[in-house]
């Protein structure tokens, strides 16, 4: 099978040649230009032939155009961008926070990379772009989640004023990625679909209905897929979302397993190594073994073998490699 048919197929609950794979990580070194996060994008595809590809932008992409800076701390390739300034400190800030042109500044640059990207893979593989929900937006302005979560407990319409404006700006975004031809985005809730940092009563009030709208934008996306980020995450919150994928860390203790929302949900699974384990420590016999039991977990339809979550860039060549291997070997 092809890469597109694999995936197809895979998303309408039909066996496959195989199970389809699809990985994701950062390029810090990579990512300051639209030339240059297009590259290694498409050089890390063409890598590992992953079957539906799944663009990872500038980590800090979503907020630069509202103001939040960040510095790489060396020269090292894998050294993570820090945030050194942030448009909101109080809660008056919020009321500065407009609607952006999405073809202009940061996103626009990212839409370049869209365009560069798709040139190369466009009809030959499936690609998704990142998108992050509004409400992890707004959290990214702030960079201090106990404050953001004080602004939305005590000064809740004026992120409710930020959030209309954050995504508006985002759905135009996506409108814009839609017409590039990707076939739909991958988006993400980072700590705001979880209980790490809030509760469900503020999901519902502050995260939900802006979801909602953005994802209005991708509607014809045939893969759409909602990340829900973390541990001790609000998975169930997030079944009824109109996406035909569901990511998340299957591994991480306090979410549930594969074997528990499978019989859940008719949705796809993108999901089963444990990113941040078994990804950077190995070893590939480990990251091997973990696949295999994951794609036996999924009952071998409806599953896409993939991280919990990024992989982190410490991980090691040949553990992509293996988990690879390990899906080549069940052919």
């Amino acid at each position: 099978m092809t890469r597109r048919e694999r995936i197809r197929k895979t998303l309408q609950g039909e066996r496959t040649d195989r199970p389809p794979m699809s990985f994701w990580r950062h390029f810090y070194d990579r990512e300051g230009s639209a030339e240059a996060l297009a590259l290694a994008m498409l050089s890390f595809q063409k890598t590992y032939d992953w079957d539906l590809m799944k663009v990872n932008p500038r980590a800090s992409y979503h907020v630069e155009d509202w103001g939040v800076r960040t510095e790489r701390p060396g020269l090292d390739p894998l050294d993570k961008p820090k945030v050194v300034q942030s448009p909101v400190r109080e809660p008056g800030d919020w009321d500065r926070i407009r609607p952006l042109d999405p073809t202009k500044g940061t996103l626009g640059e990212m839409l370049d990379a869209e365009e560069r990207i798709a040139a190369q893979v466009q009809g030959d593989t499936d690609w998704l772009m990142t998108v992050f929900n509004p409400i992890s937006i707004a959290a990214d302005l702030v960079n201090d989640d106990a404050v953001f979560v004080d602004h939305l407990r005590r000064h809740g319409e004026r992120v409710h004023g930020a959030l209309r404006a954050i995504t508006q700006t985002y759905a135009a975004f996506v409108r814009e990625t839609m017409q590039r031809g990707c076939s739909g985005i991958f988006f993400a809730t980072t700590d705001y679909g979880n209980a790490t940092v809030i509760d469900k009563a503020l999901l519902a009030e502050f995260g939900r209905p802006y979801d909602l709208r953005v994802l209005e934008e991708a509607r014809r996306g045939p893969l759409n897929t909602v990340h829900v980020c973390g541990p001790r995450a609000f998975l169930r919150e997030h079944l009824d979302y109109p996406v035909s994928i569901l990511s998340w860390a299957a591994h991480e203790p306090t979410n549930p397993s594969i074997a528990d929302i499978k019989p859940l949900t008719d949705k796809t699974l993108l999901t089963g190594i444990d990113h941040e384990g078994v990804m950077v420590e190995g070893p590939p016999d480990a990251v091997q073994a973990q696949a295999r039991a994951s794609i036996e977990a999924s009952g071998g339809t409806r599953f896409i073998l993939g991280p919990g979550c990024a992989v982190p860039s410490t991980a090691p060549e040949r553990h992509f490699a293996a988990a690879r291997e390990a899906v080549l070997a069940c052919a």
